[in-house]
């Protein structure tokens, strides 16, 4: 894979200053373009109204444009490592906080998010989930580049995946992956927002 990929999607055209948005590779950088994947996503993520909305890898911010039809910039924190990246998307999204750093540092700042979105590396992962297990989250979406689920912590579930071709991603990965919806165990969708009132 080389070491860069100009991005030649309308929607990452649209997330990087004059289309000159670049992946790095040693940074795993595949961004997910595809539309009806995107809209599967915030449809499971069902943001609500006030909800705190976190993505962990924001990179080229369309997972975050997609979320952003339906979540107020005061609601939503991107989270991406990529400095170049993050102040693009500082850019893009007026009023969302955008935080520069490694997933780890930030999750430890924040509050518990509602919704949690993670488009980090696979390795990443079961880190993520870990401490997602502690204070779990509404709602989760992972979105990953291979098809063999990370083992979930205990307390969680996955409740629906659907496949992302390799085409999916600009640029294209080298393999296809999958999203999955992660909720807390014997919860449904709509059952843990019941239980809160």
């Amino acid at each position: 894979m080389p070491a860069s990929h100009r991005l030649r999607t309308p929607r990452a055209r649209a997330g990087a200053a004059g289309g000159n948005l670049r992946a790095v590779g040693d940074l795993e950088q595949h961004f997910l373009t595809d539309a009806a994947a995107l809209a599967w996503i915030v449809a499971e993520l069902d943001p609500r109204p006030g909800e705190r909305v976190v993505e962990l890898g924001a990179g080229a911010g369309t997972i975050a444009q997609a979320l952003s039809r339906t979540v107020a910039p005061e609601d939503l924190t991107l989270v991406e490592l990529d400095p170049r990246l993050a102040a693009g998307l500082r850019s893009l999204f007026a009023g969302t906080r955008v935080l520069a750093e490694d997933w780890r540092l930030a999750w430890r700042r924040l509050p518990p998010p509602d919704v949690l979105v993670v488009s980090l590396p696979h390795a990443l992962v079961p880190a993520v989930l870990a401490a997602a297990a502690e204070a779990p989250p509404r709602v989760a979406a992972v979105a990953v580049a291979v098809d063999d689920p990370p083992r979930l912590p205990s307390g969680l579930t996955r409740t629906a995946s659907r496949p992302l071709p390799s085409a999916s991603y600009a640029p294209p990965q080298p393999f296809d992956g999958v999203a999955w919806v992660i909720r807390p165990a014997g919860l449904g969708r709509d059952d843990r927002r019941a239980a809160e009132h």
